[in-house]
């Protein structure tokens, strides 16, 4: 339920930050837009490159250029790549990707033996297909979860760093000036 929440939590929320997907709240501040990309496509990573080892959603035909599969799930990648994340990808088409995600994970929980989340994943090794993830920028974040279970990979990874990220638009989105309220 609660990695279903995940991509529910990722569609509502770029939903409601599509008016502010592009805008700095203070210097150095993520993009919500890239935030909001960047917890979708770690969800799509997590559960299918690394639990699954299976292709990514992402990878597909109708997401390939509308989720710039390319730039990899975010971690490791420039200030500048991240602000071209948001500068090119709609909030509706992370909103869609996040319910694909949703709907495509239930279907695999469903059909999935419970054992296959006791397994530990190979990290390194199913971070080879996509040059972004064998990036040592990109191994360096993600390096501490080489060697937990299934289960803490997504717990970690789909469920616990999608609630951090979702505090955070909040709190990014709350500082524009163009929510403010007057005084």
């Amino acid at each position: 339920m609660q990695l279903l929440g995940s991509c529910n939590l990722v569609a509502t929320q770029a939903e409601e930050v599509a008016p502010y997907w592009d805008q700095r709240a203070f210097a150095n501040a993520s993009l919500p837009g890239f935030v909001e990309w960047h917890c979708a496509r770690i969800i799509d990573w997590g559960v299918n490159t690394v639990v699954r080892n299976v292709p990514e959603l992402a990878i597909q035909p109708q997401w390939h250029d509308r989720v710039r599969y390319a730039m990899g799930h975010g971690a490791g990648i420039s200030d500048p790549e991240a602000d071209e994340i948001a500068a090119t990808v709609a909030a509706g088409d992370v909103t869609e990707y996040a319910h694909a995600l949703r709907d495509g994970i239930g279907t695999w929980l469903d059909a999935t033996d419970a054992s296959v989340l006791d397994q530990v994943p190979d990290l390194r090794a199913r971070n080879q297909d996509h040059p972004r993830y064998r990036t040592p920028s990109a191994w360096e974040e993600i390096k501490n979860l080489k060697g937990i279970p299934a289960w803490q990979f997504l717990t970690h990874v789909c469920i616990a760093h999608i609630s951090v990220h979702s505090g955070q638009v909040d709190a990014l989105t709350q500082l524009l000036p163009s929510r403010q309220l007057p005084v």
